[in-house]
């Protein structure tokens, strides 16, 4: 490992369980934001109720059930 890897693992590992799952969260939402902007750039006109549902599918696209579950509600909402 770099001293970088290092470093980092250090800071996170000084970090509360609360500080932890705070950082997650944010992750996760910044996460979640990139890929609706992706998806806005390609469907400008996309529902929010159908870019949500986007988003969700690509984050987990590579899981069988939630694919096929994601799937489905698709095929439901407009555009």
């Amino acid at each position: 490992m770099s001293i970088v890897d290092d470093e980092y693992d250090a800071r996170i590992d000084q970090m509360t369980i609360v500080q932890k799952m705070e950082r997650s969260a944010a992750m996760l939402k910044w996460t979640r934001e990139f890929i609706a902007r992706q998806i806005k750039a390609e469907k400008p006109d996309i529902s929010n109720e159908r870019l949500r549902w986007e988003v969700a599918f690509r984050q987990y696209e590579s899981e069988p059930q939630a694919r096929a579950l994601i799937e489905g509600i698709l095929s439901r909402v407009p555009s």
